[in-house]
Parts: structure tokens; sequence; C-alpha cells
């Protein structure tokens, strides 16, 4: 058995006892008794923490990683390591420009060189900012985000534009003109943009007028699809039939074509033919002088629209240019009706 300093005291403190009793020793010699302070450090090995190969005192602090994150550790008096996790520090950005700070993922406004930015605090270690108006659009000196809308006004024409923000990646917005109402003065009347209506011109002319609006209730007006006979001081629709006495004297019936010009043929019993022709356009502009894309088989061509009278054997059909081609319809005894609204598209 093995022993360290300790036992080896004790074992000569009995050996020196044991010879101070042996008989050829005076009787008068008393015991002495030997008392062993446990407490010396010399006798006692000192309290130490071991953790991943490395020695610490009691009460010494150090840290150590582990599984990503940072523990921090002490020694206790009885040897015992202690360890809790360190508090991360939250990571922040710092916008010099505004002089402001942000917390990861947060997103903000940032002014600058006449647009407005969107940011983001992304950090990456290093208080990383990133910033876009890809998902803005800039106009006339304002921003707007996806969705927006704002008016503006066209930029060669008279009439104001709604444009909304698309944003598209790009800062892309659309416009088209403003949708609004037009009010007809004569008629005391408000109608919505498309919308079409007549109105009387000049006591007895009937005009077909048609709501524009282009952002401040612009209204066209025309005659394309009337006759209006001034010798009888009458206006009719396409289709429309009327008995009048000619220059001679002659009672001859009247048939409106239109043609886009207003146009009317009038016949006598004896088969002759009298062709009248009208202004056809009060208030209308020509657009071009390019051909319909409406065409006739006698040559003929007429704009989306416009109205004519095709004979078909012993049938007149009215025909109505529809831009993409012709609808033709059997005249009948029916008539328009007079003073209606009706709805058209644009």
């Amino acid at each position: 058995m093995t022993g360290g300093p300790l036992t080896g005291l004790l074992v000569a403190l009995c050996i020196s006892s044991a010879a101070r009793g042996a008989p050829n020793k005076s009787k008068r010699q008393s015991q002495h008794q030997v008392d062993l302070d446990i407490r010396d450090p010399e006798a006692v090995s000192p309290v130490v923490c071991q953790d991943s190969g490395r020695s610490y005192k009691p009460y010494q602090r150090w840290e150590k990683s582990y599984l990503g994150s940072t523990l921090v550790c002490s020694c206790s008096e009885a040897g015992r390591v202690d360890c809790t996790t360190k508090p991360e520090v939250e990571e922040t950005c710092h916008d010099k420009y505004n002089g402001e700070t942000y917390r990861i993922g947060e997103t903000y406004e940032r002014p600058r060189d006449g647009m407005i930015w969107d940011c983001t605090c992304i950090g990456s270690g290093r208080g990383k900012i990133s910033c876009t108006i890809a998902n803005r659009c800039h106009e006339g000196g304002r921003s707007y985000k996806i969705g927006d809308t704002w008016q503006r006004p066209h930029d060669t024409a008279d009439y104001m534009l709604e444009c909304v923000c698309l944003g598209n990646g790009k800062g892309e917005w659309t416009c088209k003109p403003v949708a609004q109402h037009c009010y007809d003065n004569s008629a005391s009347s408000s109608y919505a943009v498309g919308e079409t209506w007549e109105k009387q011109y000049q006591g007895w002319m009937m005009l077909d007028c048609t709501c524009l609006g282009e952002g401040h209730g612009k209204i066209q007006c025309t005659s394309r699809n009337r006759c209006n006979d001034n010798t009888v001081k009458k206006s009719f629709r396409i289709g429309e039939t009327w008995m009048k006495t000619d220059l001679s004297g002659h009672r001859v019936q009247c048939l409106c074509l239109g043609n886009g010009r207003g146009e009317w043929k009038c016949d006598r019993e004896s088969g002759h033919c009298i062709h009248a022709f009208q202004p056809g356009l009060v208030g209308y502009r020509f657009q071009s002088n390019r051909e319909g894309t409406c065409r006739t088989d006698s040559g003929n061509s007429y704009h989306e629209g416009q109205r004519w009278i095709r004979t078909q054997g012993s049938k007149q059909m009215l025909c109505t240019c529809l831009g993409s081609g012709a609808s033709c319809q059997e005249l009948g005894s029916d008539r328009y009706s007079v003073g209606t609204k009706r709805k058209l598209y644009v």
C-alpha cells in the first residue's frame, strides 16, 4: 500500500511512542499528543477544474464554442464546471444618409436623388443595406407605389390621363383617358363616356352625338348616317323613305342611303333617278383620306360605323361596317326610334 507524507508522519509518531514505552525507560515519562492541521496547503492537493484538456482555478471564467453557440463557463469551489449560453448581440444596419439604425429584415423608405428608394436591412455580419426603385413609379417629381393612381395632362392633346403604377421590376406605369361624363347644354343632359344620343341642329336637322370625354367632356356630333333634306326640313335615318315634290313639280319617293356622306336618292314613277348629297358631316374631323375597311362589289369603301343600302335581287339590305366585316339586314317596315339613347362601346 502506498501513502503520502501524512501516512509517513503517523508511522514515525507510532515508532517514537513505542520506544518511549520500552521497559528500560523511566516510568515517569509522560505521553505526548501531536495535533495535525489537515488544512495545511502543503498537506492537501489544490482544487482545480478540468475542461477540454485545460485546468482552471475556482471562480475562473472562460468561453468555449458548443454546437454553433458560445458558452460562458466558470469553475466552482467544489471543482465543478458550470456553463451557460452567451447572449447574442443583435446585428443592426446604420444608414449614413438618414442617420437611422434598423434591425435585420426591417424595411424603410429613403429619399435620395429626387426619388424614393425602398430599403431593407440585410446585415450579413457587416450591416449591409439593400435599396431599389424597381417597385415604384417616378413621374412629375412624385413617387408612387405599385397600384397607386394619379392624373396627368396628355403630352400633346388637351385632355387628362389617369395613370396606374405597374412596377414590373422596371418602374413601369400605364395611362388612359380619364373616364368622365359629358354635359350637353342644349339638351341639359349628362352622358357617360362612349354613350350616344340624338340632338337637333338648326331647328330641324338631327345629329348623332357621342361622348368622348378625353379629360374635359368632349362631345363629337355627326350626320354621316343621316339624311337631312333641306327642301322638306326633315331628317331621316338610313333606310327611311319619304315623299316630296322635286324641282320639276313631280312627286318622288326618296330613300336615305347615307354612305358616310348623308346621301339619298329619289325615284319618280318614270324610273328616272335623282341623286342628292348633303354635307354629311357636322363637327366631325376626318382622320385620313385612306379607304375604309369595308368594300362593296361596286367598289365603294366604308369606314367602321358607316351604313349604306345594298340591293340583293328584289330586296334592299341595310348594311353597317363593323371594321372586321359588314352586317346587313333586310329593310322592313320597322323604323328607328327618335330621341333614344344607345350605348356605344369604344
